[in-house]
């Protein structure tokens, strides 16, 4: 079966790792079906990404390898379901707080209305998680690009007061700013909503 481009996933919405978490979680009903070809498939994403993502995880604690299959499967078992939304694990197998950042700032935007990144960084930082006010910064200023949120008080700078637009608010799920790519995919629709480079197209 041949695999979907990164690049071509992306501009779909989801990233790589979000369509394997989502596959590991729907093959995770028949644990002892939970092997990398089993993922690779149900994901259509490349082995090697596959089999990458796993070995991030289980040096996270998330996942742990049950045993080999021949030399390059494996079966494995879930530790930690972390939710809907894939974790951000690096090589080292350090997970990311970032996206449960973004998530609570979205859920404290929608009870405050209006806050700057410092006050929104306090907010998020809750239960574990934390966020820095560049952090804040950045997520704000993506849903500013998209039109969930207005600027007040300027463009620039960490005094702006970012103000949410009540008709966009979309759902629960929080919009998710893909940084590398300037783009906004909100998973309340299942679709990307904003990118610079259809902007750059129409001008």
């Amino acid at each position: 079966m041949p695999r979907a481009r990164a690049d071509l996933v992306m501009v779909g919405g989801k990233p790589p790792r979000q369509h394997i978490w989502e596959a590991i979680r729907a093959v995770n009903v028949s644990p002892k079906e939970l092997t990398t070809y089993a993922v690779a498939r149900k994901s259509n994403q490349d082995d090697e990404a596959v089999r990458a993502y796993f070995r991030d995880m289980e040096k996270a604690g998330i996942v742990s390898k049950v045993r080999n299959i021949g030399r390059f499967d494996a079966e494995w078992s879930l530790l930690k379901d972390e939710g809907v939304e894939a974790p951000r694990v690096t090589k080292g197998g350090k997970v990311s707080t970032y996206a449960g950042g973004a998530e609570n700032i979205w859920r404290a935007l929608r009870i405050l209305g209006e806050f700057s990144a410092a006050e929104a960084a306090v907010a998020a930082s809750v239960n574990g998680v934390s966020i820095s006010e560049f952090g804040a910064h950045v997520y704000l200023s993506g849903l500013a690009k998209a039109g969930y949120v207005t600027r007040r008080g300027g463009t620039a700078g960490f005094k702006t007061r970012f103000c949410l637009v009540p008709s966009r608010y979309t759902g629960p799920k929080h919009p998710i700013y893909q940084r590398d790519f300037d783009q906004v995919y909100d998973p309340n629709l299942d679709q990307v909503v904003w990118r610079k480079a259809d902007q750059a197209v129409t001008k």
